[in-house]
């Protein structure tokens, strides 16, 4: 029986509950699904852009912290100090007499430095090595994190280190990769500076002679072709790069009190000896065959930041 044919009123209700009417879907057009994807990415945009400032906080605050620990692994925590209080040098300024002229030479050895090792010296020329003092490079001062082969600020890019009039500086140039002006915000450079006060002293050496009659000390007296001086070994002490302990003649003046001076001491243990000296060649250095007249002990010494050390030294026979 045809539903459109159907006479019957009931017969028709029955015949409709078996065919129910079928409802049409209608699929997205092309246009509706452009426009829906264009708003997606509007919205999207704008959920980005409003995390920005936030995750730009946080590499901001990762590359603070990287400059810090920089800090740190180069001149040591002046915070860290023995039972007595003194401070307990490290890093490697302290290890290799200089400061790293690359970020990463806190991590990898640069070429020509040595590695940390025992030096020894004859101060008195008596074929004995009476001196013994340790440097070099034993990093790395700073431990990478997972995947990294160089330190980077919280950006993902290398530092820098740059030396101005009595000051290192590390810097990092920020949100924008340059130090290109205008800046403001994240876009600025970040850095930390390091005065060369920081890690370097002064030292003041003075010879006495003892009156052998009193035991009192006297200013000495030099006859003839003698010369007086201090023997130092300390790391790069003749201005070299390679972390290694040298000896440097500083010549004491021939009259007056007696005193030589050492600027620009890098931090760290050094050792000094004073000499009285035949100097035949009149070069104020003390060379091989010259006769030693007079010499100090061995004095071993400690030069901290900010603190000029003074060491007065009695000549014997």
């Amino acid at each position: 029986m045809s539903l459109s044919h159907c006479t019957e009123p009931r017969a028709c209700k029955t015949i409709q509950s078996i065919h129910p009417q079928r409802k049409i879907r209608h699929a997205l057009t092309l246009l509706e699904l452009i426009v829906s994807l264009g708003i997606l990415a509007i919205l999207s945009t704008i959920a980005v852009r409003s995390l920005d400032p936030i995750a730009d906080q946080s590499r901001f605050e990762a590359t603070q912290r990287v400059l810090e620990s920089m800090r740190l692994a180069t001149i040591g925590d002046s915070n860290i100090r023995q039972l007595n209080g003194q401070r307990i040098l490290e890093g490697f300024v302290a290890d290799t007499g200089s400061f790293p002229s690359d970020p990463d030479d806190l991590v990898v050895q640069p070429v020509g430095m040595i590695s940390h090792s025992i030096q020894t010296f004859d101060s008195n020329n008596d074929s004995i090595d009476d001196v013994s003092l340790s440097s070099g490079w034993r990093g790395p001062y700073l431990q990478l994190g997972v995947g990294q082969s160089n330190i980077v600020d919280g950006w993902g890019r290398p530092l820098t280190i740059t030396a101005g009039a009595g000051t290192v500086n590390f810097q990092s140039t920020g949100s924008d990769g340059d130090s290109i002006l205008p800046e403001d915000g994240y876009a600025s450079d970040l850095s930390i500076a390091i005065s060369n006060s920081e890690f370097e002293s002064t030292v003041t050496f003075r010879l006495f002679d003892i009156d052998g009659i009193t035991g009192l000390r006297i200013i000495p007296s030099l006859l003839g072709l003698q010369q007086s001086g201090i023997l130092l070994y300390c790391v790069n002490g003749n201005g070299g790069t390679s972390g290694a302990v040298e000896e440097v003649m500083i010549p004491v003046g021939p009259s007056g009190s007696f005193e030589a001076t050492k600027t620009d001491l890098v931090h760290g243990t050094a050792a000094a000896r004073g000499v009285i000296w035949l100097d035949l060649n009149l070069n104020d250095q003390l060379d091989v065959g010259e006769l030693i007249a007079r010499t100090t002990y061995v004095h071993y010494f400690t030069v901290t930041s900010n603190s000029d050390v003074r060491i007065e030294m009695e000549l014997r026979l």
